[in-house]
């Protein structure tokens, strides 16, 4: 499984005497959950050594829930199975039967697969990191009926946390929903709509919200009015934008004529 992860296993530091030192058949384990890093990654630092620093994070982390109450507990190494670096490149940390210390929670634990994604704060996944992450998933998700859509999940719904940040409305909640996500984009949990590629470039730079409100579809296709051919649109709260291949690039998304629609009709 993930044969295109580069392994890393035996590179990384461990902690012979931490825990938890656990493994279960793979099979038990259906879900995954997204993670990323808490404060920015900063763009400059190669992934392997980001990686590493995470390494020595977890393995001076104090890893009760209640730290300051007796002796601490230290884990046995990186509390991820996979990381996505900035260029999309998947790594693998742990084996994948291991049991983590990486969503707070029981069974999750137990029962999933924890995946690093290297970013942080506000920053948003690339491209690369997207399609990565949408590659892993799929596989995960495709490698047994027991693994589900549902199962896939971000850390903050099961633990008081803001991980995966970005990552949960870009691509978690969308994900369940069946939606296209490896565009650039942004999901809104307004609406639970999904706005993505040229139609969120569009959105961005021509007022955003302000202009055209939220959206109130993801994208559908839909016969075009004038032509009668099949055409991509989504409906916003004060626009409706269409898709327009056949036209010069900057003029492929164009607004519909509302105007001259109604007095059609």
């Amino acid at each position: 499984m993930f044969r295109n992860a580069i392994d890393l296993r035996s590179e990384l530091r461990r902690n012979p005497s931490g825990g938890p030192d656990w493994r279960v058949p793979l099979s038990e384990k259906t879900g995954l959950v997204v993670h990323y890093n808490g404060g920015p990654v900063p763009t400059e630092v190669p992934d392997r050594e980001w990686i590493n620093r995470v390494v020595t994070w977890h393995l001076q982390r104090d890893w009760r829930s209640n730290p300051g109450a007796g002796a601490p507990i230290y884990g046995d190494g990186i509390m991820y199975h996979l990381a996505i670096g900035r260029d999309g490149m998947v790594y693998q940390l742990r084996d994948l039967r291991d049991v983590l210390w990486h969503c707070g929670s029981w069974p999750e634990n137990r029962t999933h697969l924890a995946v690093f994604v290297m970013l942080g704060g506000d920053q948003r996944a690339t491209e690369s990191q997207m399609a990565a992450l949408q590659e892993v998933v799929e596989e995960w998700v495709g490698s047994s009926p027991k693994r589900t859509r549902a199962g896939v999940i971000g850390h903050q719904e099961v633990d008081w946390t803001a991980c995966p940040g970005t990552l949960q409305g870009d691509f978690v909640l969308p994900y369940r929903k069946v939606v296209d996500v490896t565009t650039n984009g942004r999901w809104f949990r307004e609406t639970e709509c999904y706005v993505g590629g040229a139609f969120w470039d569009y959105w961005v730079n021509q007022g955003g919200l302000m202009i055209f409100g939220y959206p109130l579809t993801n994208e559908r296709d839909e016969e075009d009015p004038e032509t009668g051919r099949a055409m991509t649109v989504q409906y916003f709260e004060r626009a409706v934008f269409e898709w327009h291949p056949e036209n010069q690039p900057g003029y492929r998304v164009l607004l519909r004529r509302l105007g001259a629609h109604a007095l059609d009709d």
